[in-house]
């Protein structure tokens, strides 16, 4: 059987491992936007201040990594360096975690990491001189006329106010894609960018929240805190980016991209019980659209022999 371009050799352990792995984040993934959502109306905190947890917590877990390897500053340049902050640290979490206050959850799942594969699809096109086959593109407009067929949706069944949340989802797309833009330009380690970026978050926003608001996550209970610790810091921030890096290695990008597919309709599909958050009929075929967009856009194919790859593809 052929293999991917670059890819491990595949053994039946070795791929049932990878494919657990790469479910597993998409299932974090989608498990966050859902108990996210449902915190942000049952808990005291606000956005910031989950935002603040999440890094603190993530840079606490990150930092052996980084006594041992140091910090990959030096690798970027410093608008690189502004991406990869920025870009998956905080400001990308205000506004993924800041949509889900105005949208439903399962419309942040279907917009935040499809429009991050639009955006990055476009950027490495225009700067890193990548080509966009002819399957990858289509997965591209299905990916955009899916999202707008939720917006659409939004006019029939929602509040105005959905519109800001999908605002700040396109906004947080957006910036995921220019954090790999960064990593991918300076072949910058997954695990090096992700101390880098939460460790990095930490310094820059926490100081100024502290300031403004104070520690506020501290105020609930210690329970509480540390399911919310566990939730943004442990398993969004950390576990889901590092199982998601071993399903890379065990299937190869492509594949190990594929389940990504799922995000859209799991997220909506747990919301239902979870939040009470049922679709819309209208909502429907934009979030069947989405699902195939991803597909295709990933590169995975159903055929039993793969395709071979021809160009990296960033985790």
């Amino acid at each position: 059987m052929e293999r991917e371009a670059g890819a491990p050799p595949r053994r039946p352990a070795g791929e049932a491992l990878g494919w657990a792995a790469a479910i597993g984040a998409v299932s974090i993934w989608a498990g966050w936007a859902v108990a996210t959502r449902y915190l942000l109306g049952a808990s005291s905190l606000r956005a910031p201040d989950m935002v603040a947890l999440r890094f603190l917590t993530a840079a606490i877990l990150m930092t052996p990594y980084a006594l041992r390897h140091g910090l990959a500053v030096r690798k970027l340049s410093p608008l690189s360096l502004a991406a990869v902050i920025g870009g998956s640290g905080f400001t990308f979490s205000l506004c993924n975690t800041g949509g889900l206050v105005f949208a439903p959850a399962g419309h942040g799942g279907a917009m935040t990491a499809p429009l991050s594969a639009v955006w990055t699809g476009v950027l490495a096109h225009l700067f890193l001189r990548e080509s966009l086959s002819r399957r990858s593109l289509a997965g591209l407009v299905l990916i955009v006329a899916g999202v707008a067929t939720l917006v659409g949706a939004t006019l029939a069944g929602h509040s105005p106010r959905v519109f800001i949340g999908h605002a700040l989802f396109a906004c947080a797309g957006l910036l995921w894609a220019l954090y790999t833009i960064a990593i991918r330009k300076a072949r910058l380690p997954s695990l090096d960018a992700v101390a880098l970026s939460t460790i990095g978050s930490t310094v820059v926003y926490l100081p100024p929240y502290l300031a403004m608001s104070g520690p506020r996550f501290l105020e609930i209970p210690l329970g509480e805190l540390a399911l919310q610790a566990t939730l943004h810091g442990g398993l969004a921030a950390t576990l889901s980016v590092i199982l998601f890096n071993i399903g890379v290695a065990r299937l190869g990008a492509a594949r190990a991209a594929s389940p990504a597919a799922l995000n859209p309709a799991l997220t909506a599909l747990l919301a239902i019980p979870a939040l009470g958050e049922v679709p819309s009929w209208p909502e429907l075929p934009g979030f069947a659209a989405l699902t195939a967009g991803v597909w295709l856009a990933s590169g995975a194919r159903l055929a039993a022999r793969p395709a071979l790859e021809h160009g990296g593809r960033g985790a």
